[in-house]
């Protein structure tokens, strides 16, 4: 047997990492990171990593300043969920552990001694996640096969994770970021292994440090999936060539400013939600979905009467019948506060008074996303509060459908959408639990009704700009492209067109290549979210903001 063939079915040797830590009580974020990583088979914790100045004292660096008394304040008493105090003593307790020496360097740096870092050096670990000693620097960072992997807001010091979060808020900046990165020579030019884009929360800054803590705390788990899978150039690549930023810790002025702009926000937040609310409508583009991607391209949208009373219809999906198109949609009632899967023909100007329903679940129904296979059309309707993907066939499309199977289950998919690429069925959504704007999830599988299996790096992407699901993906010119939601500033805000670079069973990678606004000069001009083919005609659902009593109560409930 050839050594290549005795490489391929050789088990790939265990993961072995080490964590830099000022002791077993860490924050919930970094908890919850550390439990990710032992989820994942071959992954072992092999070294605790600590100050020798003790178990309870952080390591502060001498010219880092103090947290302002009124971010202790405010945060103290009730701290976000992410910084508040986990206690790993039972999954620490038998890892053996190392103390180390640290002296302070060039811009507060933490370098090792020599004779820790032979020491951890013995160990023969695969890298080194970082959660204390501030900035490090020096050979611990050549002490592991890959390195030492920092988050941008990571540290025992919880400051950090704070300012991180703090200035997005404060400069008004709709997307906060995160970074995991493996830390070079050059303080500010790490490697980046992943990077995420996240919905800044104005009203909240607890609920930003939250949203952006555990939405990033997956991410050594998800390198580690590439690592057993062979895909490591990246870690051994060039550092930013831009650096990531230091986030400095705000004044106690800056702190009551944001305070003052955070108020604000919540004010304007709770009165729109009482005062402006959502209606959908479903409009027609004589056009193919391809010329979404023509910047300056002209296009003419045959809007469908709004249904009023409460009522508002969005999601449109369609196919031919007798050489006309029918059309499924959600149509949703603020009194019920459930939608529901109707029809209704492309040719109609409105749609009926009372919906035609299809599709009438115990939960919620929406996105009746249809794909056709041999002949047969099926309907994938978002049913997340049931926690499963269904597929429906049609018996007599479009009116009369039957449920054949179950696809996933235990999973609150927002938007599945299914379709086939290179011979394969591929499904992405949104997650409610995840976040339900900001990770995409991939499933593949060979045949329609499954069995489905994740994608070995899921999530495979984490930006609320153009994760979450927008229609139906489709190939031009021979590339493979896919509508996604930007939903950075509101739901359904806009949608951004990504050209899937690569898409396989361990591999995933695409880019933003165009963006559709909603049309501002139409009766819908404050969003768009579905992007959806039928042959040359693309179906398109925009919306404005009124003022609907009967969604009082919805808004109530569900805020």
């Amino acid at each position: 047997m050839s050594q290549r063939a005795e490489a391929a079915i050789a088990p790939p040797r265990p993961i072995r990492f080490g964590i830099l830590c000022n002791g077993p009580r860490v924050l919930a974020w970094q908890a919850q990171s550390i439990e990710e990583l032992l989820r994942v088979p071959g992954v072992m914790p092999t070294l605790l990593i600590f100050p020798d100045v003790g178990w309870s004292r952080p390591v502060r660096p001498r010219s880092h300043p103090e947290e302002p008394f009124l971010l202790r304040a405010y945060l103290g008493p009730r701290p976000p969920r992410a910084l508040r105090r986990i206690d790993m003593t039972a999954v620490f307790q038998h890892i053996p552990s190392a103390r180390c020496r640290v002296t302070t360097g060039e811009e507060s740096a933490q370098a090792f001694d020599p004779s820790d870092v032979r020491r951890i050096r013995g160990y023969e670990l695969d890298f080194l996640l970082q959660f204390g000693f501030g900035t490090v620097q020096g050979e611990i960072l050549h002490a592991a096969r890959y390195g030492v992997w920092s988050f941008q807001h990571s540290g025992e010091d919880p400051s950090r994770g704070v300012s991180s979060c703090f200035w997005p808020i404060y400069a008004g900046d709709p997307i906060t970021g995160a970074i995991l990165q493996r830390v070079t020579d050059r303080l500010a030019g790490g490697i980046v292994l992943r990077s995420g884009s996240f919905r800044t929360a104005f009203h909240s800054l607890r609920q930003n440090i939250d949203d952006v803590s555990f939405g990033a705390a997956r991410w050594p788990a998800n390198v580690c999936r590439d690592i057993r899978m062979g895909h490591t150039a990246y870690l051994e690549g060039p550092g930013s060539s831009t650096g990531v930023p230091s986030s400095p810790i705000p004044s106690n002025v800056q702190v009551m400013r944001l305070l003052v702009r955070q108020t604000g926000h919540s004010v304007r937040r709770a009165q729109r939600a009482l005062t402006r609310h959502e209606e959908w409508c479903i409009g027609i583009v004589e056009a193919p979905i391809s010329t979404f991607l023509e910047p300056n391209s002209e296009r003419r949208v045959r809007w469908f009467r709004p249904p009023g009373d409460g009522r508002f219809i969005a999601d449109p999906f369609g196919a031919h019948l007798d050489g006309a198109i029918q059309i499924l949609y959600e149509d949703f009632r603020y009194s019920t506060s459930k939608g529901l899967i109707a029809t209704m023909e492309a040719t109609a100007t409105g749609p009926p008074r009372i919906p035609k329903v299809v599709i009438e679940l115990p939960v919620p129904a929406s996105y009746p996303y249809i794909v056709e296979d041999h002949g047969e059309i099926y309907c994938v309707p978002e049913t997340n509060e049931a926690r499963e993907v269904s597929l429906y066939r049609a018996v007599d499309f479009p009116t009369r459908w039957e449920k054949v199977a179950t696809i996933l289950t235990g999973v609150a998919a927002l938007d599945a959408t299914v379709f086939r690429h290179e011979g394969r069925w591929w499904l992405t959504h949104t997650d409610r639990d995840a976040g339900q704007y900001v990770h995409l999830f991939v499933w593949h599988a060979a045949n329609l009704e499954g069995p489905w299996e994740p994608h070995a790096l899921n999530p495979v992407k984490a930006d609320v700009r153009s994760s979450r699901p927008a229609g139906t993906p489709f190939v031009h010119q021979g590339t493979l492209y896919r509508p996604g939601q930007d939903c950075s500033r509101r739901y359904g805000g806009r949608i951004v067109i990504n050209r899937v670079l690569r898409l396989t069973a361990t591999e995933f990678a695409e880019e933003p290549v165009a963006v559709v606004e909603p049309f501002p000069h139409s009766p819908f001009p404050e969003g768009i979210h579905t992007l959806s083919r039928v042959g040359d005609v693309t179906l398109i659902d925009s919306k404005r903001y009124r003022f609907i009593p009967s969604a009082i109560p919805y808004v109530l409930r569900h805020r």
